[in-house]
């Protein structure tokens, strides 16, 4: 097993993949249209199509997230990281296998997508609110085809370290202790590490929890209906207990992962304490929600909210900074 069989499986993950996600792009299209024409004429059957359309596509972003299971799994398998002896023992001499996270790189936005889908279908018991989110996961399934494609170059990152690893390999120069000493790093902090398979998963879930807090809030505004109330105080428990464990989860990972940087200052971390003292404002705030105008003024808060977990997402692709794709 090595390289030849990764590059196999790389390439049969596009072919097996692209289709799915083509799929999942033409219904979701489909299931905004559904949406539109549902709000607009409020008609039971366009609903009932939309509720199935909404099963398919769920139904087709688990299977593409299967695939990228299945893919996950052959780079464990065929690629070994034997690592060279290091002058002074800079790190040790042995070998490792990659443990590739499932919401890293251009699967991230997918995994985000999947668990919003499959959120959206426990809204069903109030009509509109489902239909808003179809809208909304319309805009998500095509950000995630057109600019977050899982399968057209799966793991891009990760496909060039490995790439450098087998050239310098094979060139049997000098480069292949530098190359070592920072795929070391990278596959023990970062790929391999514990907190990667639960800090950002339990943010993204939390995230979508938010999502529909926020679109109850909307709707809270719109209709002065309690039950819109209700929605987006049980999403936001959940949500706000998922956030507050991921940050407290991605504590100790910050020191043993940065030690030597001020992690501390970094831009989307600043940002998220931010986002999390607002949600414990909203949390709070609607404990009075029952005397006079709280209730508009917690909806308003819960929208706020989320403009601020954009905002603290954002912060990723415009501000270096240490979880910024943006160099400095």
């Amino acid at each position: 097993m090595g390289f030849s069989e990764y590059a196999a499986a790389r390439e049969y993950l596009g072919i097996i993949g692209n289709p799915v996600i083509t799929y999942i792009l033409i219904l979701s299209l489909f299931q905004g249209f559904l949406s539109i024409l549902y709000l607009w004429k409020q008609k039971d059957k366009y609903y009932d199509i939309l509720i199935k359309c909404l099963y398919i596509v769920t139904g087709l972003y688990i299977l593409g997230f299967i695939f990228l299971i299945w893919f996950h799994v052959q780079i464990y398998n065929t690629i070994l990281i034997e690592y060279p002896v290091f002058l002074g023992q800079m790190i040790p001499v042995g070998e490792s296998r990659m443990v590739i996270p499932l919401w890293i790189e251009s699967e991230k936005l997918y995994f985000w997508a999947m668990v919003t889908m499959i959120f959206a279908l426990t809204a069903r018991h109030r009509k509109e609110l489902t239909a808003s989110l179809g809208i909304i996961l319309t805009v998500f399934s095509t950000i995630v085809y057109f600019f977050s494609n899982p399968f057209k170059e799966p793991l891009p990152i990760v496909h060039n370290e490995i790439t450098q690893w087998f050239t310098a390999l094979g060139a049997g120069d000098d480069s292949i202790f530098q190359i070592a000493g920072t795929l070391y790093g990278r596959i023990t902090y970062y790929y391999n590490s514990t907190y990667m398979w639960t800090h950002p998963p339990m943010l993204f879930i939390a995230y979508v929890s938010l999502i529909l807090t926020a679109a109850a809030c909307v709707y809270m505004l719109r209709k002065r209906e309690k039950v819109y109330d209700e929605i987006a105080y049980r999403y936001a428990k959940i949500g706000y207990i998922l956030l507050t464990t991921g940050m407290l989860i991605g504590y100790p990972w910050a020191i043993v992962a940065w030690k030597d940087s001020a992690w501390w200052w970094d831009p989307k971390i600043s940002g998220s304490i931010m986002m999390w003292v607002l949600y414990s404002a909203y949390l709070h705030a609607r404990i009075y929600s029952g005397r006079g105008r709280m209730w508009s003024a917690t909806a308003y808060l819960g929208i706020i909210c989320f403009a601020s977990l954009v905002f603290t997402y954002l912060l990723t692709y415009i501000v270096p900074g240490i979880h910024s794709v943006v160099q400095p």
